[in-house]
């Protein structure tokens, strides 16, 4: 699955799916050069901007959706 296409993937207005920023690639946590930024403005008033390759953004975008519905009394 190719998330070009979609400049920005909203998941309950707080996290955006952005392209990376040549000339800032930054690293996945899994060693790979990052394709894409996940930025999440999280209730506390802090942001954080995390730099991700493809094969992980579903599972990255995914807990932090589950992190935020736990927070919102969710599962």
């Amino acid at each position: 699955m190719s998330y070009r296409g979609y400049a920005q993937s909203m998941v309950r207005q707080q996290t955006a799916v952005l392209p990376v920023d040549p000339e800032n690639p930054g690293t996945c946590l899994c060693g790979h050069p990052a394709d894409y930024v996940i930025e999440t403005n999280w209730f506390s008033g802090r942001r954080s901007r995390d730099p991700v390759c493809e094969p992980h953004v579903d599972e990255v975008v995914r807990g932090i959706a589950k992190k935020n519905a736990a927070r919102n009394g969710g599962a």
